[in-house]
């Protein structure tokens, strides 16, 4: 919903993809949710892993969440659970 997917991003089943911008490369894995986050190139979320959802976890996990609460995840990156 509302969200922007450039080329090459590949969204497995079961995963919810919510107000985002995935760049390319971007390999979202099964049972998963991005709400409200960028993700830059070759970022690869692990099945059944959350973004965008709880900003203080996504602070913990090194990823940068901007005052408007948008949860942004650089290069190459893994959001694990």
């Amino acid at each position: 919903i509302s969200s922007v997917l450039s080329p090459g991003v590949r969204v497995n089943s079961w995963s919810s993809v919510r107000e985002s911008v995935l760049m390319d490369g971007v390999n979202v894995g099964r049972n998963t949710v991005v709400n409200r986050a960028i993700l830059d190139k070759y970022v690869h979320v692990e099945e059944g892993a959350m973004v965008g959802i709880d900003p203080e976890h996504d602070r913990e996990r090194g990823f940068t969440v901007t005052e408007s609460g948008i949860t942004v995840v650089a290069k190459g990156q893994t959001v694990t659970r």
